[in-house]
């Protein structure tokens, strides 16, 4: 038993259960990794008061301004468009865009920025594959390591309670196991607000979702290679049910949740096709996507695909 004092600290009732370690928690302590493993997998947040990941002073002045890195804010404030890194290639994609109530928009960086920033995503990457190496050794052969995500702009509006779907990153059944970090200069909170848990939201929902075969122009993106592999119905079902929460605007009223802020500084982990989420406020964070194929999970039958395959008597992979 791990008893020392304050290390981790699990409530079982919360929506969704939380686990926190608290800071100077060994890692590799087996009590540890068995209590993480097992708030992950069951739909739960793991919570790291001081993530461990910091800025230089440098870097913080440099994204205490967005005008030091970016050639246009947008003035709409609803967290859009992000900065996306692609760490096999080693920088920031140019082209990735976001839809803005109706409109197109990407994040436009200085020349003069854009190697520092590269910098601060291929470290952060780096030290959120090691913080799950060290709590999931049990992952590390089978995680694909996929893109870090910085969002540069300020959330003032809430984000509907939803699952994460693939868009163009299609996990064709795996899941996507994030790690987060709220590196605000000016140490203000992203105010998180978590949902119930997946099987309830699922079975609301299945009712209602049609799946279709991929249309000609999806095909064709795929074959070019700007879609980065062919969606399976897994994908299709995640998507569908995203939708189809986040528009019912009853269920957003009514649905149970938790309001959870996280500090400057601290850290959270997720699987978050699992875990029903939604941003409310807050400004610069970053995020490593990680898939994880469900052969590698410790109890194989809490992943989304298997609880989905469970419900519509399908095979969706």
């Amino acid at each position: 038993m791990v008893n020392e004092d304050h290390i981790l600290k699990s409530d079982e009732t919360e929506i969704p259960n939380m686990l926190t370690i608290e800071p100077g928690a060994d890692l590799s302590v087996p009590e540890v990794q068995r209590t993480a493993i097992d708030t992950l997998e069951s739909g739960g947040v793991i919570y790291l008061p001081k993530g461990g990941f910091e800025l230089s002073k440098q870097e913080r002045a440099l994204i205490l301004d967005t005008a030091n890195i970016l050639t246009r804010v947008p003035d709409i404030e609803n967290g859009k468009p992000t900065i996306i890194f692609d760490p096999k290639r080693g920088r920031i994609k140019k082209y990735h865009y976001a839809q803005i109530h109706g409109k197109m928009m990407r994040a436009q960086i200085k020349d003069s920025a854009r190697s520092d920033l590269e910098a601060i995503m291929a470290r952060y990457g780096k030290w959120a594959e090691n913080v799950i190496t060290q709590l999931f050794p049990c992952y590390q052969q089978a995680l694909d390591r996929k893109r870090v995500t910085y969002r540069p702009f300020s959330r003032n509006s809430t984000q509907a309670l939803h699952i994460d779907s693939s868009y163009g990153y299609p996990t064709q059944g795996r899941s996507m196991l994030r790690v987060f970090t709220n590196i605000n200069p000016v140490d203000r909170v992203r105010v998180w607000q978590l949902g119930e848990p997946f099987e309830p939201f699922v079975e609301r929902f299945l009712p209602a979702v049609q799946v279709r075969e991929p249309s000609w122009f999806f095909v064709m993106l795929v074959r070019l290679g700007i879609i980065d592999g062919a969606k399976t119905k897994y994908d299709q079902y995640i998507a569908a049910l995203r939708t189809l929460g986040m528009r019912d605007k009853e269920y957003q009223e009514s649905a149970p949740r938790k309001l959870m802020e996280f500090p400057a500084g601290s850290s959270w982990i997720a699987i978050t096709d699992l875990v029903l989420h939604g941003a409310i406020s807050g400004q610069h964070s970053l995020d490593q996507t990680f898939y994880l194929p469900v052969e590698a999970m410790n109890n194989p039958l809490r992943s989304p695909l298997r609880i989905l395959e469970r419900l519509t008597g399908e095979t969706l992979a």
